[in-house]
């Protein structure tokens, strides 16, 4: 089996250190959304997922400003801590913007050509097999063209407009079509998604792709094909130290898989994404189910009580995941 790794990009938004150099390069109208880097002091049980469900995974890439979990065993053989400077551009540094960490993930010395990207959002909770993300040497994933529906009102919307408008640049949809039917119309895909990329046929460019919010398969080759092509647009991106109207993302590269046919069509199972600011019924029924494997806790729009609802999943994952992995320090 091909070398799999897995990359992490982690921030301790609660870290004085971190606050005071953000502070020294944010604009005044951008003084909200710290929240969007707390730290809900989780990562254990990201660890504690991976070391469960990925035992064939080789190395853990955990990305950081610089800052660790203080419980970290840094000497776990099969974790390597990676600092923004040893793979970002001097060019893009110091960033606060997550993109600009993603869109250069490729750049980390001694990555693998196979690798799996992971937010720090996304838990591991049973065994998944290397073959639900590779095959034959190419990443697993779904095409379902699904139209973006976010309209540019705020950086998220910006990033899928910014994403599809790029590829559409470099790819054309009915050539693509036509080259790669096989992957478009693969007969393990939903008779929905089938139906889907099948109206697709009557557009002159591509209108988006559903794009779940869990760990994703990637080709490093990938990233550097698309950096190739697109760099005048990925260079000024990186630029900007946090999130604007002209960010990309990571998902630009599953794009560009999805377009060129460097992909095996697949249809994985067992993930779900859901927002923290659910009920906490909600949460738990989630968490605790037997028919998910991987689970995305993202932040949420809504406003909640930080320390009780930290408090409450730290509870969950005490019961999901209560073996201490080797990640823990003794």
């Amino acid at each position: 089996m091909a070398e799999i790794d897995l990359v992490c990009p982690w921030v301790d938004g609660n870290d004085p250190a971190w606050q005071q150099e953000r502070q020294r390069y944010i604009a005044p109208d951008l003084q909200s959304g710290v929240s969007f880097y707390r730290d809900w002091e989780l990562m254990r049980y990201w660890f504690r997922g991976v070391e469960r469900a990925l035992p064939w995974i080789r190395k853990v890439h955990f990305v950081t400003w610089g800052h660790l979990p203080p419980w970290l065993n840094t000497e776990h053989p099969k974790l390597n801590i990676v600092r923004h400077e040893e793979f970002i551009p001097k060019a893009y540094l110091p960033t606060f913007n997550s993109v600009v960490i993603s869109v250069n993930i490729h750049r980390i010395p001694g990555l693998a050509e196979q690798f799996i990207y992971s937010n720090d959002d996304c838990f591991y909770l049973d065994e998944m097999a290397p073959e639900e993300y590779f095959q034959n040497g190419l990443p697993c994933d779904q095409l379902h063209i699904k139209p973006i529906t976010e309209v540019c009102t705020d950086h998220f919307g910006y990033i899928l407009w910014n994403n599809i408008s790029c590829l559409n640049e470099h790819f054309d949809l009915r050539t693509c079509m036509t080259q790669h039917k096989d992957q478009w119309f693969a007969d393990c895909y939903p008779d929905k998604v089938l139906a889907d990329n099948c109206l697709a046929a009557s557009l002159r460019h591509f209108p988006g792709f559903d794009c779940p919010h869990l760990p994703q398969p990637y080709l490093k080759s990938t990233f550097a094909a698309a950096w190739e092509k697109a760099h005048a647009r990925l260079n000024y991106a990186c630029k900007q130290k946090f999130r604007t109207w002209s960010a990309h993302s990571e998902w630009l590269m599953r794009y560009w898989q999805l377009a060129s046919g460097q992909f095996v069509p697949y249809v994985r199972q067992g993930g779900q994404a859901i927002s923290l600011d659910l009920e906490k019924e909600k949460i738990k029924e989630t968490l605790l189910s037997t028919q998910n494997r991987v689970v995305c806790l993202n932040e949420g729009e809504r406003s909640v009580d930080y320390l009780s609802r930290r408090a409450y999943l730290k509870n969950l994952f005490e019961r999901v995941l209560p073996q201490k992995s080797a990640f823990e320090k003794d």
